[in-house]
């Protein structure tokens, strides 16, 4: 399920693309390094999605369109999980979004502990989608924030960066506490981090996603600038 949170908010833009429920990545991406070619091959994405895609009888983009996204959020754990096991199996714009999640924990100085547990909160909410429109409450973004528990305006949700500031905790607003204001959370299991950020009704679903989230950053990572 969504994020039941609680945190004010202030700042950002957000992107909307016309009639649709998502957004483009919240930042450019620019490489440091040149990436290789199983990065190449992430860039072009999708490899999982239009798998899925098929399975469900819908054009195999690998890209996230308005159906794909709504199966997505109707699709079980055990599917997800077939889905997506590498970075290679996110759309090109959810893999922007996980990029913009690493760059900013590395602008906040956040170590990579911090930087999987924020992708493993993403991944398990959003799958790194972007939602400008609510699937679940009014919960938005990557993170499923709520604008009516206090997590910002819909505009700060969606941008990603902001949101990730937020979750990170390092946002200039809101009272909420983000990843570095859990008391502890260097040495509790990620997925109690993630809930203890997040407050889910499924408080046992975002650990199924640390694997994949280790992973992710591993190949992901060095090429990442840092976002202040």
């Amino acid at each position: 399920m969504r994020t039941h949170l609680t945190r004010p908010a202030v700042l950002a833009v957000s992107l909307v693309a016309a009639g649709t429920l998502l957004a483009a990545p919240g930042t450019a991406q620019a490489s440091s390094a040149s990436p290789s070619a199983a990065q190449e091959s992430a860039r072009e994405g999708g490899h999982g999605l239009k798998k899925f895609q098929e399975r469900h009888g819908l054009p195999r983009t690998g890209t996230v369109d308005r159906d794909t996204a709504k199966a997505l959020d109707r699709a079980s754990d055990a599917e997800l999980r077939r889905t997506f096991r590498t970075a290679a199996d996110l759309g090109p714009e959810e893999l922007a979004n996980a990029r913009t999640v690493i760059g900013v924990g590395k602008g906040a100085g956040i170590p990579e502990q911090g930087q999987v547990i924020a992708l493993m909160t993403a991944m398990q909410e959003s799958k790194f989608v972007n939602y400008l429109t609510p699937v679940d409450h009014d919960s938005l973004g990557i993170f499923q924030q709520r604008p009516s528990t206090g997590w910002g305006t819909p505009e700060q949700i969606t941008d990603v960066p902001t949101s990730s500031k937020s979750f990170y905790g390092v946002a200039d607003f809101g009272s909420n506490p983000g990843l570095i204001q859990i008391a502890g959370w260097e040495t509790m299991p990620p997925g109690e981090v993630c809930q203890a950020v997040q407050v889910s009704a499924y408080p046992d679903r975002y650990a199924q996603w640390e694997q994949f989230a280790r992973d992710l950053l591993a190949q992901e990572g060095p090429t990442v600038p840092p976002i202040p």
